[in-house]
């Protein structure tokens, strides 16, 4: 069943692409030229989109008397994005291909002229070409999916010589990137791509945001703050999770769970063979984490928005989100209430600041107009909207974005003063987890795939186990059958389930995807039936 279920959602794709990304025509737009108008896709929220639209429009006709518009087009997550534009820049390919080629079109010429490692005319033919989709600019998301898309060949750095793209806006303000500008690097996260193909926009950190109320009316002093916490069986089915398969930051969250306990397990090793096995340790220990926190979980959300929400109201206890959606959700709460009802903490070490970039398509239809929003995004205008209070002159008009900006020379006390967060500072020292790459970089696809066998795709086997669990009081056999991880073990993992993912073929991932679920189903009632017999 999973196997039809993942090549009709691929169809879905495929099907709805050109749609989402067929030109609108709307009393906003068309009055509008074609080089004064700016296609973005974007995972953003409204209020940062409105927010950008209107300070940018301001900007272009202060600093170059033009009147723009921007088409904003909004398919969801980054995940989503990214199917969809892999399918609209395949149909591009294979019209191209069919004008320009000799040799016929097939499944393979696509395959391989979007492989980075591929030799082949086809590949060189992509790479040396102008397709397009009709989009310009890809603003906002995980920097997995970025980097993805730049090794697929879909952004493009543009050119010094010629002002477009990231390499003009260097071009043009070399000041702005490395030294006090947007780091190469910080705490082990890759914030500027160095190819210039991409670059952090600002940032964003991943922490716990938990209802006072709930805590308040049991008795619990002690608030949740690190991951750990939400594995307690007092959340059982009150945690707020979003599906890390549908979004790169959620999946950017699991993994640096993943990072700190191996980071922990190995921090004491006294050689390579003993830090070898305490990473592999430390890796099942996460595992069992996130296993436990989607035990407790009353539901997967494809909506990373809906986590605060529920939280806020009450419909949930805790939940695993991004920062700033937490702090705007506190925000509306004290200014509707008079109190926030919700908390946020960012877990200490557990976290590390990462970036939601901003790219140029190759192909895109306003190259020129493209660039002067880059570089107003990286501009100090454009930073300053990211953090500034709604209302402050040079701020944003409306609604506080609460993001971070991610220029370092933006945290300034002139700047800070107007922030409506001045006590964020992200890059202070020692208040960071820093990423290696090397441990779980390669096998990020692989982290969401056993993720989804292990807890989406089995939930209620999952709960019903736990539940079980929690009833019997953790009787021993039980628990120890409930928790086996074996079949994704750290060696596993990064070796043959990373190994048969880099194939690319759906029907081989569909089915590995279908086998571990299956897998953890058998296991769950296993142990739930244990539990029954307090064993």
């Amino acid at each position: 069943m999973g196997r039809y279920l993942a090549v009709f959602l691929a169809l879905i794709a495929v099907i709805a692409g050109p749609v989402l990304m067929k030109p609108k025509t709307s009393a906003r737009t068309r009055d509008f030229a074609p080089q004064d108008r700016l296609v973005i896709i974007t995972p953003h929220v409204e209020s940062i989109r409105k927010e950008f639209e209107t300070a940018f429009q301001h900007w272009m006709k202060e600093k170059h008397g033009r009147s723009v518009v921007i088409d904003w087009r909004v398919p969801g997550g980054t995940t989503e994005i990214s199917k969809v534009v892999g399918s609209e820049y395949r149909a591009a390919l294979e019209l191209f291909w069919n004008k320009q080629a000799k040799e016929a079109w097939n499944d393979q010429v696509g395959i391989a002229a979007f492989d980075p490692k591929d030799t082949s005319p086809a590949r060189s033919a992509w790479m040396a070409s102008s397709i397009g989709i009709g989009i310009d600019l890809f603003f906002g998301g995980g920097t997995p999916d970025f980097s993805d898309m730049k090794k697929k060949g879909f952004l493009v750095p543009g050119s010094a010589s010629e002002g477009i793209g990231l390499l003009g806006v260097k071009a043009a303000h070399p000041d702005w990137f490395g030294g006090s500008g947007i780091p190469d690097k910080w705490a082990g996260e890759t914030y500027l791509d160095p190819d210039f193909t991409w670059a952090g926009a600002c940032l964003s950190s991943f922490g716990i945001c938990y209802n006072l109320d709930f805590h308040q009316r049991r008795g619990f002093t002690d608030l949740p703050d690190q991951w750990a916490d939400l594995t307690h069986p007092r959340y059982q089915n009150q945690i707020a999770l979003a599906d890390p398969g549908k979004s790169g930051t959620v999946a950017k969250m699991m993994e640096s769970l993943l990072q700190q306990a191996m980071q922990t397990a190995a921090k004491d090793a006294p050689d390579a063979a003993a830090r070898k096995l305490a990473l592999e340790t430390g890796w099942l220990q996460g595992m069992g984490m996130i296993q436990r926190i989607g035990a407790n979980a009353r539901y997967w959300t494809d909506s990373s928005t809906k986590i605060p929400l529920d939280v806020a109201e009450g419909e949930a206890a805790a939940g695993m989100c991004v920062d700033f959606y937490a702090r705007n959700f506190m925000q509306r709460l004290e200014e509707t209430t008079g109190r926030s009802r919700m908390g946020f903490t960012l877990p200490a070490g557990g976290t590390t600041p990462s970036v939601d970039p901003i790219a140029l398509f190759r192909g895109a239809p306003n190259p020129g107009l493209a660039t002067r929003f880059m570089e107003f995004v990286l501009s100090m205008e454009g930073q300053r909207l990211w953090a500034w209070r709604a209302g402050t002159p040079g701020g944003p008009r409306h609604t506080a974005l609460r993001r971070l900006p991610v220029r370092q020379d933006y945290y300034t006390p002139e700047n800070l003063a107007h922030a409506s967060d001045p006590d964020l500072l992200p890059y202070a020292a020692g208040t960071a987890l820093t990423y290696d790459p090397a441990l779980t970089g390669s096998s990020f696809s692989a982290i969401r795939l056993v993720i989804r066998a292990m807890c989406l795709d089995t939930h209620e086997e999952l709960k019903t186990a736990w539940a079980t669990l929690i009833e019997n009081n953790f009787p021993p056999q039980a628990t120890a059958a409930f928790s086996d991880l074996s079949m994704i073990s750290y060696p596993n993992v990064t070796g043959s389930i990373a190994a048969k993912l880099n194939q690319r073929n759906m029907l081989i991932t569909s089915e590995l995807s279908r086998t571990l679920a299956q897998q953890f189903r058998q296991q769950y009632k296993h142990a739930a039936e244990l539990a029954r017999r307090g064993m």
